[in-house]
């Protein structure tokens, strides 16, 4: 398995135990992304641990929908040379 879907992997389970909503991950050739909704009574240790988990990412961000909140976060794909 290559990094960048490891990485993705456990950030999803990351997301996923801190939202409790199942992770979305959209895989392209250049990177992966994952996104999860934010529930709207997510509490401030939860909100915590979100942040802690997109820091070692290479972007992540925060949109708002109509039908709520949504944090993403990207992993490129890099050689292992």
């Amino acid at each position: 398995m290559c990094i960048a879907k490891a990485q993705a992997k456990a950030l999803a389970a990351l997301l996923a135990a801190a939202t409790g909503c199942t992770p979305r991950t959209n895989e392209t050739r250049q990177r992966i992304r994952v996104e999860v909704d934010l529930p709207p009574d997510l509490s401030e240790q939860a909100r915590r641990a979100v942040m802690v988990s997109l820091v070692e990412t290479d972007r992540y961000g925060h949109d708002r929908t109509r039908h709520g909140a949504v944090v993403w976060a990207e992993l490129d794909h890099r050689s292992s040379t």
